[in-house]
């Protein structure tokens, strides 16, 4: 019997520790990873990989280019679970729109490894039930 596909998981974030701390975590727990440090990296992986889901920081080179590939990745990569972070999101109602994010979800950094693993599982298992 063939071995399950492991599901790919890529990671969209400038912090080089933080890319690294979410690999470890999202590798134990069974995912195969692909990192970016910036938003045109991002959007390249994204376009070549054909990744399950991503985990996108909202401030990389500039304040916005995570929103900005947010936004890019709904128009061109539809159903695609993105799961945004940010060490602002408290504040990012007040800062940004996040209403109208294109986005699953939200969560802040520091981030919890099981909350984050838990996100992700019911991503994916949504992406799953609404594919044909």
């Amino acid at each position: 019997m063939p071995a399950p596909v492991r599901k790919k998981i890529l990671v969209v974030d400038d912090d080089a520790d933080l890319q690294s701390i979410l690999r470890k975590i999202l590798e134990t727990t069974g995912y195969t990873v692909l990192s970016a440090l910036n938003a045109t990296e991002g959007q390249s992986l994204a376009q070549s990989e054909h990744p399950d889901l991503i985990v996108l920081d909202i401030m990389m080179e500039a304040a916005d280019s995570g929103l900005q590939l947010a936004a890019w990745l709904a128009k061109n990569t539809p159903g695609l679970p993105v799961l945004m972070l940010s060490s602002i999101a408290d504040a990012a109602g007040q800062v940004f729109d996040t209403s109208t994010l294109p986005v699953a979800e939200l969560l802040s950094k520091p981030i919890e490894p099981r909350e984050l693993t838990s996100k992700i599982e019911k991503l994916l298992a949504r992406r799953a039930a609404n594919s044909p």
